[in-house]
Parts: C-alpha cells; structure tokens; sequence
C-alpha cells in the first residue's frame, strides 16, 4: 500500500493531539504495510515541527519516529517493512491473542482488499485506545477492479454514529493530496457527488477519508444504513441492534 500525500494529509488534522502537542509520545499500529510516496505534505509537516530538512526516508516507521511517535507497528499476511504476519480477515483478538491498544490506527489503502469487512473495522476499533483515532483512506469512486469493494462517503457517519465515534474529518480527494472536497458529515447519501464535484474530470481516482475518534472503551457494534432507521422493525431484537 502506499503512504501517500493524502493520508499524510488527514494526519495532519490530528498531529497536534495525538502529541498531545510534542508532550507525549503515542503509538501506531497501520493495517498494511506502507511504502513512502510523494512527500510534499511531510515537507509541510516537518516545516511546522521546525524539524530540519526533509531526510531521505525509507519506511513510514522513521516518518512516525520524526514526528513524535514512540512505538510503530504494521498488521500484514507478511513480515514486510516492520509488520506482524496476522490475517485481517479474522478477529485479532479472539484468532491470535492480540490485544495491544495503539493512540492511532490506520487503514490506508487495506482494507478494500480484505474479504470479511466486518472484521476490518471491528479490528481497527479494537486496536484503538479510548480517546485514539482511526484514519480510514478507501478507494471510493472508479477504482475498476482495484480491490474486493469501494467504499461510499454515508458509511462513515453511520459507523461513527452506531460507535459513538467524533467523526473529526470526512473527505473526498486524490491520492497525491492534489484536490481534496471536504464533506459536511451529516447522515445523508448523496448522489449529487459525481456531478458536484466533477468526479469523471479528475486525474486520480477520488478516494475517501474518514479521521474519526473513539470516545469510548466500548464493544464495536455494526451500523444500519440511516436512511433504513425509520422502516418498521417488526423484531425488538433487531431494532434493539442500532441507533
């Protein structure tokens, strides 16, 4: 997978309190293992740290080590580029014992090609920490036979809803950080994206991000899709499920 100006980007957004400012020193734990990309926004980062120059990096652990993170780990089907061999596909913790909280969680570009969505995101909330971030960047529109799926911008809200996650950033954008579209966050599907934003003119194909926080040390539950919370559940044991 690779670490691009985009995800770059939306660590930007929550650097500063993750660091708790440059005063703590948080750990990382990315689905997939990463290969460095273009580095204008870790130039605009280093810059804004006052750290000199931009060194020729190799891994994305000595970018975290630079901008204030103790401890890097990668969750890969191989041993590449400091990950641990564990299948996503699975359940982290009941499969493997794994249990380790982490302040930031990243899903750059994994989790399209993982089979079982369900234990994608359930993972990524289990290896977050109360008060840490989860960094979701997905392919969302064209991306023909890239991976298993695409990914829609009403996820998001629905997930951070049902979870009580802070939905802190919701995005559209190119890999390479060249145009980004902020969206509002609302529970809503659009169908006006396409067109709105002119999404067949772009150079890239768009993809989506989602910096959401968890608020809580609490069991991930699946979302409903929200424009479905409104039918008439006729099941108290399923209705009792969403939010």
């Amino acid at each position: 997978m690779s670490f691009t100006n985009l995800i770059t980007n939306a660590i930007d957004t929550i650097l500063d309190e993750v660091t708790c400012n440059g005063k703590c020193t948080p750990s990382v734990v990315e689905l997939g293992n990463q290969r460095l990309k273009n580095n204008k926004s870790r130039a605009k980062i280093y810059n804004r740290l006052g750290i000199t120059g931009t060194p020729n990096l190799s891994t994305t652990k000595e970018f975290y080590h630079d901008i204030g993170f103790r401890k890097y780990l990668a969750i890969d089907v191989n041993t590449d580029k400091d990950a641990v061999a564990l299948d996503l596909n699975m359940d982290l913790g009941k499969h493997y014992g794994f249990n380790e909280k982490f302040d930031l969680v990243t899903n750059n570009g994994t989790g399209e090609h993982v089979f079982n969505q369900y234990m994608v995101f359930k993972n990524a909330h289990d290896l977050c920490q109360p008060k840490g971030f989860m960094v979701h960047v997905l392919p969302f529109y064209r991306w023909v036979d890239h991976g298993f799926y695409n990914f829609q911008p009403n996820l998001f809200p629905c997930l951070a809803l049902q979870n009580n996650y802070k939905l802190c950033q919701l995005w559209i954008g190119e890999s390479n950080g060249g145009r980004i579209e902020k969206l509002g966050g609302k529970l809503s599907r659009d169908k006006g994206y396409r067109h709105d934003f002119a999404l067949d003119t772009w150079e890239r194909d768009p993809m989506i991000v989602a910096v959401m926080q968890k608020r809580e040390n609490n069991k991930f539950s699946s979302p409903q899709q929200h424009l479905y919370n409104n039918d008439n559940i006729s099941s108290d044991e399923i209705k009792s499920r969403y939010k």
